[in-house]
């Protein structure tokens, strides 16, 4: 069963918007006129209630989009183009990847994943020779095939 998401009016007030989840819990959202939010959670009988600022609300939803951090998921990828899968993977640190090298982990024979770029701190390092070495934090773009993203994964963070 997938999410549904109700809307409403409310005059004077703004508009709220429901969510139930796949799992019989519920999300409500009052975005008043003014730009604030109130952000109603339910589970199992329980209720809590979190408002927010406009600013402090685009920012939960930038978190919850993916736009501070990329899980990862089978089912769902961010870029595929033609089955190329295009995707960021931050490297754990003390991870299997922490101080070696692309050469010596075989990434791209055991998971037929390629690393283009390495985003680490302020620098970025485009197309990382063989013998780059991974470091925790580092952030990877990686390009492949969506079924291969999890061994890559699994390989690189344990």
């Amino acid at each position: 069963m997938s999410p549904d998401v109700t809307e409403q009016d409310l005059p004077g007030i703004g508009r709220r918007f429901d969510l139930s989840t796949s799992d019989d819990e519920s999300v409500t959202v009052v975005v008043h006129h003014s730009g604030r939010r109130d952000v109603y959670a339910s589970s199992s009988g329980k209720r809590v209630c979190v408002t927010l600022d406009d600013r402090d609300a685009r920012r939960l939803g930038a978190i919850i989009a993916g736009s501070y951090f990329q899980p990862v998921a089978a089912a769902r990828v961010e870029a595929v183009v033609d089955g190329l899968l295009i995707e960021w993977v931050t490297l754990r640190a003390g991870g299997p990847a922490d101080g070696k090298t692309i050469a010596e982990l075989e990434l791209r024979q055991r998971t037929r994943m390629t690393v283009v770029a390495i985003l680490r701190g302020a620098e970025t390092v485009l197309t990382p020779d063989p013998s780059e070495t991974l470091r925790g934090g580092d952030r990877t773009v990686i390009v492949g095939r969506p079924e291969d993203l999890n061994s890559f994964v699994a390989l690189v963070n344990g």
